[in-house]
């Protein structure tokens, strides 16, 4: 039986001795993120990854770096073969760049960026009038704009995943963004009976030590309310006190790349699930409240 690990988790520095542990009990590692051309230079040491870095669009460069240089390391060491694969991203870079859609495939990726396009703008509209309610409106709007682009993704990635089994041998890792959760029931249609798919949450481990409690990966307000629309739920009740709180939680969690020590070994993690916490425990009322302070920054202290 042939093992394919469908392994969710952030795109943070601190992931990557987890990461590395379970890469090297696998032959095959497939990336999210769009092929590019001087990937396999790279591998082999023939090309700089930080001129790599400065060719694209990467969200975090500090573990792009760092996840880089295991990548040269697992390649040169281990032999392990390595697939960028990610075809919504790819599809969505090209017509950025200005390329007009083509086919179905492609004017179904431009419909789906057209729509978060639009629902990002109107939030953003809404958070300039400093207009609450609107904005709680706009992020559930956004949300199931996303929910439906993500839903396309996965199942053009796991479309692509299918087919690159059929060209390997050996056990395979997928990288996935814990969002992306939607890949693995995808996967298990796709793929034929020899193969058995599993889901591995890298931080169950960690949030185990930090907690002592059985979670899995921390999720905030906001990924509570795109996974319920991810999974064709309707509109709830409680989805406008997610967008509340999730507005909140998006102010004050750090935007900037955190790096691990000895005695803070999952910077991001700690602060993830301390902020969670705290944000789930707000009324709609009181996230309103947050927003009309002079300082909400200084208001959670």
């Amino acid at each position: 039986m042939r093992l394919l690990t469908i392994a969710f988790g952030p795109h943070r520095v601190e992931m990557l001795g987890l990461m590395e542990k379970q890469i090297k009990r696998h032959q095959v590692l497939i990336l999210e993120e769009p092929p590019h051309p001087d990937f396999h230079r790279v591998l082999k040491r023939k090309a700089s990854i930080r001129n790599y870095l400065a060719t694209g669009d990467f969200g975090f460069p500090r573990y792009v770096l760092r996840a880089y240089r295991l990548y040269q390391q697992l390649y040169t060491a281990q032999g392990i073969s390595f697939f960028q694969v990610d075809p919504y991203l790819a599809i969505a870079k090209n017509l950025a760049e200005g390329q007009a859609p083509r086919t179905k495939r492609e004017y179904a990726v431009w419909q789906r960026e057209h729509e978060a396009a639009d629902s990002l703008l109107q939030y953003y509209t809404a958070a300039a009038s400093q207009n609450f309610e609107a904005m709680v409106r706009t992020v559930k709007l956004f949300a199931r704009s996303d929910a439906r682009r993500i839903r396309l993704r996965e199942e053009m990635r796991s479309e692509a995943i299918a087919g690159i089994l059929k060209e390997t041998s050996g056990d395979v890792y997928v990288e996935a963004g814990y969002i992306h959760l939607i890949l693995y029931p995808l996967l298990k249609k796709a793929v034929p009976p020899e193969v058995r798919p599993r889901v591995l949450f890298l931080l169950g481990e960690p949030i185990r030590q930090l907690t002592h409690l059985p979670w899995r990966q921390p999720l905030s307000p906001g990924d509570v309310l795109t996974l319920r629309y991810v999974y064709g739920k309707p509109e709830g009740p409680g989805d406008s006190l997610l967008a509340a709180q999730s507005l909140v939680y998006v102010h004050l969690v750090s935007k900037e790349e955190k790096l691990p020590t000895p005695a803070d070994p999952y910077p991001h993690l700690r602060e993830e699930l301390a902020l969670c916490n705290w944000v789930r425990r707000l009324t709609y009322q009181e996230c309103a409240g947050f927003f009309r302070r002079p300082d909400p920054v200084a208001s959670k202290n």
